[in-house]
């Protein structure tokens, strides 16, 4: 089974992946294959934002780069076409490697990149906003203007707008990690029935 995790910054994907983990699903990151792609594609991100976001030994500074493309959505955009495709397409290549295991896709943009349609089915992590700001101060160490424009961002990110030819499940992140546990458990022991 291929299931979609997905959810709003700071809505605690991570946490819920975990459960996933501890249960032998195979974790696909899509974080860390945006990182692989970063650097496959770096002459050409270079060619296309300039070399002033490198760093003093030659690689580039994501934030830097994350500061140009954060505030123009045509520069983001542009990022993407260069990424996006390599990202995809190693999606595939793992799953096709691990297709004798369950796997979770988990990825913030899983529908703008539409890796959905490689999905069974989609996990939606929902928290609510405070919370969500709370963690965002003390997880990523940013100051509340910029948690805000993070989370106004995403403001188009939510199961509402999609639709979709699989089930979306949406759980509730705002109790306790032992609570939440044991929904995701309970979800699992439902998604494994199906394999």
């Amino acid at each position: 089974m291929v299931l979609g995790l997905t959810g709003k910054y700071c809505s605690g994907k991570n946490m819920v992946a975990s459960f996933f983990i501890n249960r032998d699903w195979y974790e696909l990151d899509v974080d860390r294959l945006g990182h692989n792609a970063l650097l496959l594609k770096s002459e050409k991100v270079i060619d296309t934002f300039g070399a002033f976001i490198l760093t003093a030994d030659n690689n580039i500074d994501r934030k830097k780069l994350g500061k140009i493309v954060f505030s123009s959505k045509k520069k983001l955009l542009l990022l993407e076409s260069i990424i996006h495709p390599e990202m995809i397409d190693q999606c595939k290549k793992e799953i096709i490697s691990n297709s004798h295991k369950n796997i979770l896709i988990n990825a913030a943009i899983l529908h703008h990149m539409k890796l959905n349609n490689l999905c069974d089915s989609v996990l939606w992590v929902e928290s609510p906003l405070f919370v969500r700001l709370k963690r965002g101060i003390s997880r990523d160490n940013l100051s509340f203007l910029s948690i805000i424009k993070r989370i106004y961002g995403q403001r188009k990110l939510d199961a509402k707008y999609w639709v979709e030819d699989v089930d979306i499940h949406s759980i509730q992140n705002s109790g306790t990690r032992n609570n939440l546990e044991t929904e995701i458990n309970s979800l699992i022991d439902k998604f494994e029935k199906r394999v």
